[in-house]
């Protein structure tokens, strides 16, 4: 499928979010590009467990219940290990809250590193999605919808909501409690409704669709460019025209027909491993940098990170199974030194 073949793309699009490959050639094309369009990437991610992980629960399928807490159960550890993962670096980086409330707020909402706000998000997204659905689908989707766009208020279009007397307020208040609008209430649930509410196309992906999603993205990475400029941006997540173009792109790679073989596939797996571990590549290729100076560039810098993060992780991918196998072994003989 398509969508599994998106996912390392998906995944690239993150990396080029945090090193800004274009910067280098044109700072306008890199805000329209990469702050832009490449911020479909995260609601693909989320219209991914949308379709198959809350969906089912929406349709109120046998074990669709269950399944929803497995994947929270999951996330909340894959979080858990990968905070633990990156202590060292924020600590290094001196990025370590200093109080209780802090922490808190830091663990449980804005996230432990700068990439890991998604997986708090997504659990407190699907226990929001879940309360949503008692409405029904179309009241849910509106709900969430709702809520995305006071998020846009708190995110690209702070600026003008501040301008706003009346507002202002609010937000002041929303931010003495939360770091982003971008979280698990405001901007998670749209996409995993969307998800959720997604079809393929039985005639599979026609020409209007490759328009709308044009269009849809040239949108978003025009609002990315007018609210930069205006001076608008609290931080750029989200954008008014940002769903459409994520709804667009989900529902082409629904729709369209799977070749034999891509390319794609063998990348597929190494995804979220990429997301995880991509930070410390650029770092890493930040310290080599020292050495070979043309790695501080924004484009080689990307490159390279990329290179890296997807090298590791398939080769962290294939040598999971061998691990596991003798971790397995180790707990059985250990098992029986005990008896």
């Amino acid at each position: 499928m398509w969508v599994d073949r998106f996912r390392p793309v998906a995944a690239s699009m993150v990396v080029a979010i945090h090193t800004a490959p274009l910067s280098g050639i044109s700072p306008a094309l890199d805000e329209a590009a990469t702050y832009g369009a490449f911020r479909v990437a995260v609601p693909f991610f989320l219209m991914v467990a949308g379709r198959y992980v809350l969906a089912p629960f929406l349709r109120h399928l046998p074990g669709s219940r269950e399944r929803v807490r497995r994947y929270a159960r999951r996330a909340v550890a894959t979080y858990l290990l990968a905070t633990a993962a990156y202590l060292p670096l924020m600590a290094y980086a001196g990025n370590l809250p200093a109080s209780v409330p802090a922490f808190l707020r830091w663990l449980l909402v804005d996230g432990t590193a700068y990439h890991l706000w998604y997986f708090p998000a997504l659990v407190l997204g699907l226990a929001v999605c879940c309360a949503l659905s008692r409405l029904g689908l179309r009241a849910a989707l509106a709900a969430a919808a709702a809520l995305y766009l006071v998020g846009t208020g708190g995110d690209s279009y702070f600026g003008a909501v501040a301008a706003a007397g009346p507002l202002e307020p609010l937000y002041g208040a929303l931010f003495s409690c939360v770091g982003y609008a971008r979280n698990g209430l405001f901007y998670v649930p749209l996409f995993l409704m969307l998800g959720a509410a997604s079809r393929s196309a039985e005639e599979g992906v026609r020409a209007c669709d490759g328009a709308l999603l044009a269009a849809s993205l040239l949108a978003v990475a025009t609002e990315a460019c007018l609210t930069s400029a205006l001076g608008w941006q609290r931080h750029d997540s989200m954008y008014l025209s940002l769903p459409l173009a994520s709804w667009t792109l989900f529902r082409i790679l629904l729709s369209a027909r799977p070749r034999a073989r891509c390319p794609l596939d063998a990348a597929a797996p190494a995804s979220e491993a990429v997301y995880l571990a991509h930070p410390y590549a650029i770092v890493a290729v930040r310290g080599a940098a020292r050495l070979v100076p043309v790695l501080a560039s924004p484009a080689p810098l990307f490159s390279a990170a990329l290179v890296l993060s997807f090298t590791a992780a398939m080769g962290a991918s294939r040598a999971a199974p061998a691990v596991g196998s003798a971790a397995a072994k180790a707990l059985k003989a250990a098992r029986g030194i005990v008896r």
